[in-house]
Order: C-alpha cells, then sequence, then structure tokens
C-alpha cells in the first residue's frame, strides 16, 4: 500500500529557484533536496550568512504556497542582488543570488517560475491600477454631457462644426462662459514686404538744394588797402 511513509522515502526530483544578483531567475532540479547545501546554487563557497530570511506563506489560485527565501546581506561592493522582493523584505539589501523554496507540511515541493511571477503579483497585491479606471469613466461621463460637433469632437471654443453656420444655442453658451469662438473663415493675412532701396536710389530721389551763388564770390572782399609811407 502506497502511504505517505513511503512517497517520503521515494527520491523525486523537485525544482528551486535562483535569483541572480543581475535580477533574472533561474530554474534548478534537484534529485536529493538537502537543506544545508543550498548555498552552493547560489553560487557562494560559504555557507556563512546564508540562511531564511522570511517565508511568505499565503494562497494564490487556490493553492497554499509557503516560500522561503535564503541569501546573505553581507558582501563586497558591486556584489549587490537588484531583485526586489515583495515586503517585508523590500529594502533588505542583498549580496549575490538568493534561492526560494516552497515546501508543503514543511517539506520541500516544486516552485516555478511562473508560479512564483504569480505569488509575487499577489504579494504585492496586483498590478493593476483602479484609479486610473476610474478617472478614465469619469471624463468619459462627463465628455458625454458637453455638446459635440457632427464628427462627434467636444464643443469647448476651439473646435466648430466644419460648416459656414454655427448653432446659435451653442454661442449664447459660449458667450455666457466668456469664451470667444475661432472664426473658421478668419485667415490671417500678411502684410507685402517693403522693397528696400539702395543708397543710390535715395540720393536720386531727394529733390535738388537750393544753390547760393555767392557762396565762392569773394569780389567784394577784395579792396586796395592803403600804405602809409
Amino acid at each position: 500500500m502506497y502511504t505517505y511513509d513511503t512517497f517520503k522515502k521515494k527520491k523525486m526530483t523537485i525544482t528551486i529557484l535562483t535569483i541572480e544578483k543581475s535580477g533574472s531567475i533561474k530554474e534548478h532540479a534537484l534529485k536529493n533536496y538537502d537543506e544545508s547545501e543550498l548555498y552552493k546554487k547560489a553560487g557562494f563557497k560559504s555557507k556563512e550568512g546564508f540562511q531564511i530570511q522570511t517565508t511568505w506563506n499565503t494562497e494564490c489560485n487556490g493553492k497554499q504556497y509557503s516560500i522561503s527565501v535564503y541569501g546573505k546581506t553581507n558582501g563586497r561592493a558591486g556584489q549587490e542582488n537588484k531583485y526586489e522582493f515583495p515586503p517585508p523584505i523590500d529594502s533588505v539589501l542583498f549580496f549575490g543570488a538568493c534561492v526560494l523554496v516552497n515546501k508543503i507540511n514543511e517539506e520541500a515541493t516544486s516552485l516555478s517560475k511562473e508560479e512564483w511571477k504569480k505569488v509575487y503579483e499577489h504579494l504585492y497585491g496586483g498590478f493593476e491600477d483602479l484609479d486610473d479606471e476610474d478617472e478614465e469613466e469619469s471624463e468619459e461621463d462627463i465628455e458625454s454631457d458637453l455638446p459635440k460637433t457632427k464628427q462627434g469632437y467636444v464643443k469647448d471654443g476651439f473646435i466648430v462644426d466644419s460648416d459656414d453656420s454655427v448653432d446659435e444655442d451653442f454661442i449664447e453658451e459660449l458667450i455666457e462662459k466668456k469664451i470667444k469662438p475661432i472664426s473658421i473663415k478668419k485667415r490671417a493675412t500678411r502684410k507685402p514686404k517693403k522693397e528696400t532701396k539702395t543708397v543710390f536710389e535715395l540720393v536720386e530721389q531727394q529733390p535738388p538744394q537750393p544753390t547760393n551763388d555767392n557762396f565762392l564770390e569773394c569780389t567784394n572782399e577784395l579792396q586796395e588797402e592803403q600804405y602809409i609811407e
């Protein structure tokens, strides 16, 4: 008869996970599980400081989990583990790789990478942001009550119907809100650019200046001087 004792004695391959210092997750199949040898799977030469840091007891998708994380909190600079673990160790800095082991009735059992991802999201409470959905719904409700153009756009003073006529009720509503609608017929016009004239052209256009004929006339200034002997 097959009993639980024979199940314990029977060698079964179980899967554990290692969280590399880069943050990547790897699966390891073990034929003989030995908790005292887990530090080797993490790549350490010594088991000093390598111990259980926390255990998550939770239920996810109708299945019970008791996942323990093994790791070191002391190490050399540059060997820090970049993976972000769920609370209560979300602020703990680990060095090197860490090991995840799932247990049932204190017996190690397999834990796949996909299972851990689901448990990970469950421990964080899920990543779906309900506030964004509420905000989107509230915006849709508000827009549904506003007047719209024939194309379905909300009339907000910047968008008008494509035809020449505008709804009079809409104009009155804009006047009450002190919003000036933009005319679709109004187009920006440019003033003609003035031509730049040369200096010679400007001189030629100036009227002739009056001349003073006596300017160089010096005859009146010339008189015979009398010398006293």
